[in-house]
């Protein structure tokens, strides 16, 4: 039984792993390249408007599910050591709840919240925009890898396990 439910856990944080990751390098491969090529004014409303937007239902529960299963995950790992996938799970754990999970916690979602308080046509704003695109983005990528690396290794777990 408790077999299953490492299995079952394990499929669900790899496939939310992957997800996530896959929503960070959207933001990578083109949305924030999007949003470079238009006026501070525009980036930022536009970005305000997205960070709004990802606080949907369904995407907060991927993300946040994730976490949940990755915690799960993190606990049960020294129950199971002696089996091959056991550092794997505990890994891939690590990865997506410092990465995903405390990376948006501690450096997207202030860089967020203090793009939301600043008025988009002011002159702070504009100087405001081009530090935010650097750091975020910078802080994206490294989120992404690490949820790609979470992935990876909940996958890994599952063939090293059989």
């Amino acid at each position: 039984m408790f077999d299953q439910f490492i299995f079952c856990t394990t499929i669900l944080a790899a496939l939310g792993s992957a997800v996530i990751a896959g929503n960070f390098f959207s933001f990578t491969a083109f949305l924030l390249t999007a949003l470079r090529d238009v006026p501070p004014k525009t980036g930022i409303v536009s970005m305000q408007s997205i960070t709004a937007a990802i606080k949907s239902p369904l995407f907060l529960a991927v993300f946040f599910g994730t976490a949940a299963l990755a915690a799960m995950l993190a606990l049960a790992a020294p129950f199971e050591w002696h089996e091959p996938q056991a550092k794997w799970l505990l890994i891939g754990s690590l990865l997506y709840l410092n990465g995903p999970l405390g990376i948006t916690l501690m450096r997207n979602l202030p860089l967020n919240n203090r793009l939301a308080r600043v008025r988009a046509d002011s002159p702070e704003g504009a100087i405001l925009w081009k530090e935010f695109l650097s750091s975020w983005a910078m802080w994206n990528n490294v989120r992404m890898l690490m949820a790609l690396g979470a992935a990876l290794s909940f996958i890994v777990a599952l063939v090293r396990g059989g």
